[in-house]
């Protein structure tokens, strides 16, 4: 594996604002933050991506993102919650080791949605929903 900065947090080898840590995550401030509060937590155990993750540290990622949601409302009291969780370059991921953002949110806020939704008739779905199903 290559040089991983989020690794560096884990091994106490580089510093972070941590917030939380558990046996498999570390929740801490995003030094890009970009909004007060926000959060990534990752899992302890390098992986790439979602796909590269194992569904144990999957869950634990998620149990974690559940626990600093609500400290996170409880404290700041912010309007909203946006979570962001990308995978490869494609996805926009500028980290390669697994990690969940949490931005707490205003109304009015800077941030916008980079996508305009379009509903589609189920029709236009029926292909992709064949595909992807789960037995």
């Amino acid at each position: 594996m290559a040089e991983c900065v989020f690794c560096d947090f884990v091994s106490g080898r580089a510093q972070t604002a941590v917030l939380f840590e558990d046996e498999r995550t570390l929740a801490f401030l995003d030094i890009t933050a970009v909004t007060p509060g926000h959060t990534l937590v990752i899992p302890k155990l390098h992986a790439a991506d979602l796909w590269d993750v194992s569904e144990d540290d999957a869950v634990a990622v998620m149990r974690t993102v559940h626990h600093l949601a609500r400290r996170i409302r409880d404290v700041l009291a912010p309007d909203g919650l946006t979570l962001f969780q990308a995978n490869r370059a494609a996805g926009w991921q500028d980290v390669f080791h697994l990690h969940v953002h949490l931005v707490p949110r205003t109304l009015g806020d800077h941030l916008h949605r980079p996508w305009q939704a379009e509903p589609l008739p189920l029709s236009a779905l029926r292909h992709t929903r064949d595909l992807l199903a789960l037995p």
